[in-house]
């Protein structure tokens, strides 16, 4: 048992700025690239060129993927418990738990987030610059 002094295991601030920066960065850097893109579809028609809409998903993978990686690492390696027993919402079993769901949820929704990104470069490659 934790001193009433001692941080809980879930409230380290590193470790939450991690695992926040997987869950959110996809989505909003997602957001983000759409915009952008729809911006640029008309610069693309105007100049014939897509080049620059191909370097923004290029960049909109960037930061995700770091993200996704910060999350992941973020996970706490603690002896394995018994998963059958119930365990308070306050104690350190539980903290333990649930920032390890969050930092494979953010590992997760990086990766998701990155295949969405390359989905958004689809429209680009089948349709022309003014479709």
């Amino acid at each position: 048992m934790s001193a009433s002094t001692s941080h809980p295991v879930s409230h380290e601030t590193r470790r939450v700025v991690s695992v926040w920066t997987g869950l959110l960065t996809g989505p909003i850097v997602a957001l983000m690239l759409l915009e952008f893109q729809y911006v640029s579809a008309y610069v693309a028609c105007e100049t014939r060129a897509t080049w620059f809409m191909h370097l923004g998903t290029l960049v909109a993978i960037a930061p995700v993927a770091p993200a996704g990686v910060l999350a992941w690492r973020a996970r706490i390696v603690a002896p394995a418990a018994d998963d059958l027993e119930p365990t308070l919402p306050l104690s350190d079993a539980t903290q333990i738990q649930r920032s390890n769901w969050m930092s494979l949820a953010g590992a997760a929704i990086s990766v998701w987030f990155i295949l969405v990104n390359l989905s958004m470069e689809i429209p680009i490659l089948v349709l022309g610059e003014c479709q």
